[in-house]
């Protein structure tokens, strides 16, 4: 005889289905979210190659890299380009020459008013100087003056406290990009391959946070005090910077001059930060590297030798 009970899933068996799926779903989650991330670490890493070939074309033109940040001698204030950095003369070898040419450098670049002939410059993210990985922020602020774009990018100037304004006898040790530098590659007396040019800044949410601020000297250069990623604070101007738990930073000065900046190396990659060479390749290394090592890194010509965990 024929039954007339109606075939189905039984309540065991479904929630059985429903635990088995969402077991699945928990060990996909990860996988999707590491393909993503290694996405956003591809997208950074090619980003620093462009900003590797702009270098070297600006080299090749200029027979000289930029310099770190520009204080004209007898300048200062609104005048001459002051404290226009790597980053703003850059601007025409990385495709965005008609920003640049909306500059007046016989003004300055630490104005941000309105009306500031250099304000445009200033205010405008480039979507070359974002890492994907971390995240989008508003314009930084001072005052009334609301006009300083981030970035997470920023050139090796050696071994900190930055303390410089005027024109000083550096006796700290330097790296790449300095005030009023002009190095040529064939100064990179430790060879290219061996001297790091540009690395990763992670940004702070909020207007009060002016670190990876591009067209100012406090917000892109970094220094290799610290090996990348450091739970040791970055050093900062008071009112200017918003510690966050990857990267936390305290106040040492309360102006521009005399300043005691001291940026580190960060990231939102697991495990370390994207590093562009003066040969123009880029590396990623580990935030376990030796300090000696990553202090070899940032110098253009004392002759260490690196060790094996680079």
């Amino acid at each position: 005889m024929r039954s007339n009970r109606a075939s189905g899933f039984t309540l065991v068996e479904l929630l059985v289905v429903i635990a088995i799926i969402g077991v699945l779903v928990g060990l996909l989650l990860p996988a999707v979210q590491a393909a993503r991330e290694a996405a956003r670490r591809m997208q950074c890493s090619n980003n620093l190659k462009q900003m590797g070939l702009g270098l070297h074309n600006f080299h090749d033109t200029r027979n000289r890299l930029p310099s770190g940040s520009y204080w004209p001698l007898g300048s200062g204030g609104d005048r001459n380009g002051t404290e226009a950095t790597w980053i703003t003369h850059l601007l025409p070898f990385v495709e965005q020459e008609n920003l640049f040419k909306t500059g007046d450098f016989t003004r300055g670049f630490g104005n941000g008013s309105a009306t500031h002939p250099n304000t445009r410059i200033t205010s405008t993210f480039l979507p070359l100087f974002k890492c994907p990985s971390d995240v989008d922020v508003e314009l930084s602020a001072w005052g009334a003056s609301v006009a300083w774009a981030r970035g997470n990018y920023a050139a090796n100037n050696g071994i900190g406290p930055m303390t410089e304004v005027t024109a000083p006898v550096l006796t700290r040790p330097q790296g790449v990009f300095m005030m009023n530098s002009q190095n040529r590659l064939t100064d990179i007396k430790d060879g290219t391959t061996n001297t790091v040019m540009v690395s990763e800044l992670l940004k702070s949410p909020g207007a009060a946070d002016w670190r990876g601020v591009m067209h100012y000297p406090e917000g892109a250069l970094y220094h290799h005090n610290q090996t990348p990623n450091s739970p040791v604070p970055d050093e900062f101007r008071r009112n200017m910077c918003l510690t966050i738990p990857r990267a936390p930073c305290i106040p040492t000065t309360t102006s521009f001059s005399p300043k005691r900046i001291t940026l580190t190396a960060r990231s939102n990659h697991t495990g370390g930060v994207n590093v562009l060479l003066g040969d123009g390749s880029v590396h990623f290394v580990s935030n376990n590297i030796n300090l000696s090592t990553w202090r070899a890194l940032s110098s253009p010509s004392l002759g260490e030798v690196l060790g094996s965990d680079f």
